[in-house]
């Protein structure tokens, strides 16, 4: 998920992918909303267990001018943040719930 060292956050397995249109944005977003992990809890059947942030950086320039205009937009959504003694989970998943409480921290 992710390693502390030297007071900086590494995270793991991200990607960065050029989308030239409109369409090959989209398809990128589908694609990384397809990977997200889910499971069943008993208050959720469909809890999410892994975050999914979607950057998008656009940038512009005039014809004829050397000036170029960036904007970024993030897009974040962070998977549930469940208090173990409330949902009854245990085993792998009361770990990922460890994992992901210790995320969100993280990324706060």
């Amino acid at each position: 998920m992710f390693e502390v060292s030297d007071d900086q956050y590494v995270l793991k397995n991200l990607s960065v992918h050029r989308a030239e249109n409109e369409e090959d944005a989209l398809n990128l977003l589908f694609i990384g909303d397809t990977n997200r992990v889910v499971s069943e809890t008993p208050k959720n059947d469909a809890s999410t267990r892994s975050h999914c942030i979607f950057m998008i950086q656009l940038e512009t320039q005039k014809m004829g001018e050397d000036v170029k205009t960036t904007s970024k937009f993030h897009l974040v959504d962070l998977s549930g943040s469940e208090r173990p003694s409330e949902t009854g989970i245990d085993g792998k998943t009361l770990e990922e719930a460890k994992k992901i409480n210790l995320s969100l921290h993280f990324l706060a």
